[in-house]
């Protein structure tokens, strides 16, 4: 069997080697001829599954070890009776620790607080949901927008587009699409840009396109530059918009979901789906095994600070995101690379998850760092 990957998937070879023959691709430029004698296609966001892609291939089973799909032409699938599966929700806690690392970052460099502001989330699909519930057990007063979801989900406080609008923290993690009743692709165009506040904060890390970039320069030169923004996601890429990167607060390639530990329970994931289409067991692979534990086990706080501070702190020592953004930023000056953001994806400095550190802690501090993804003691 004959399994083509995408050479940015982790652990790939150690896990379906077993299976077949794997040759590793690149996944940008993937074409017809490497797949069509393929049976298994595995890929990331970065390849488009089409028709054009597939048609006359003997591929008859895709993975993709992403939460989107927006890449894949599910329908044609389907027509060519192609098994299919993806990896929901590997990516969540990745994302979510993102978010604070950048609330984390505009705190430490420009003291912006957010414990106490008004949060709006956009999209409550498993990013958003776990991004939603971590402020909201922080006691944050947080609200979401997602059209598609029933607002009785509990206590979950679902409001308008006009409302999240409203908000001094925007979370974005909506899919793109162009159809249906809801489209997502320029949602937040001029008209809605107008609404916000001068100082909102603004955080993609979605889908590139949901926010109207020339829309958002416009809206930036109105509120003369009294906007916190940080892009992970942009529109057309693996280019991007460089006279809106000028005025980011942080910039980086579509790497919100790049811990080491969501890419590998990607993989991990689709592994699985792939063994249950073949109708066999899992080898003696755990997925201990698979999932990586993290370079900082423990850690004890000693000193007491402003909560948002100590938030701050821990966070940054697991992951900072200004990294990110300042390899961006020196990739792109130093122009050696034919395809900058995709060299930055694929020669990423891996990060951990919150959750493979337990802090000892106490007094009020310990139940804000349980909230926002680490392990407390």
């Amino acid at each position: 069997m004959k399994i083509i990957a995408d050479e940015n998937m982790p652990n790939v070879e150690a896990l379906f080697s077993h299976l077949g023959t794997v040759e590793l691709v690149n996944g940008r430029n993937l074409t017809h001829e490497q797949v069509k004698d393929a049976d298994i296609l595995l890929v990331r966001s970065v390849t488009k599954v089409t028709q054009a892609l597939l048609a006359g291939s003997s591929v008859r089973f895709v993975g993709s070890a992403t939460i989107g799909v927006d890449h894949i032409d599910l329908e044609y699938l389907a027509q060519a009776n192609i098994a299919f599966s993806s990896a929901p929700g590997c990516n969540a806690e990745a994302v979510a620790d993102y978010v604070f690392s950048a609330l984390s970052h505009l705190y430490m460099t420009k003291k912006l607080p957010w414990l106490k502001r008004k949060i709006g989330v956009v999209g409550y699909g498993n990013v958003g949901k776990t991004v939603y519930q971590r402020f909201a057990q922080m006691g944050c007063e947080v609200c979401v927008y997602d059209p598609f979801k029933v607002p009785d989900q509990g206590d979950v406080n679902f409001v308008s587009l006009a409302e999240i609008l409203t908000c001094d923290v925007i979370s974005l993690h909506a899919p793109l699409t162009t159809s249906g009743s809801y489209p997502t692709k320029d949602m937040l165009g001029a008209e809605e840009l107008s609404q916000l506040s001068s100082g909102v904060a603004i955080i993609s890390a979605g889908r590139g396109g949901v926010i109207n970039e020339s829309a958002l320069i416009e809206r930036h030169k109105q509120l003369q530059g009294n906007m916190h923004l940080v892009l992970d996601v942009w529109d057309g890429e693996p280019l991007i918009n460089q006279e809106l990167a000028a005025i980011v607060d942080i910039a980086t390639p579509h790497i919100a979901g790049y811990s080491k530990q969501g890419r590998e329970k990607g993989t991990w994931m689709v592994y699985l789906a792939l063994c249950e289409y073949l109708k066999i067991d899992a080898p003696s692979v755990v997925r201990g095994d698979a999932i990586s534990a993290g370079w900082f086990a423990s850690f004890d706080l000693s000193i007491q600070l402003p909560h948002e501070e100590v938030l701050a702190r821990c966070v940054q020592a697991i992951y900072d995101v200004a990294r990110d953004d300042v390899r961006l930023r020196y990739k792109y000056r130093e122009n050696k690379e034919s395809n900058v953001f995709d060299w930055l994806r694929k020669n990423y400095v891996e990060r951990d998850e919150f959750n493979t550190c337990l802090i000892g802690s106490t007094g009020d501090a310990s139940s804000l760092l349980g909230a926002i993804g680490f392990s407390v003691k």
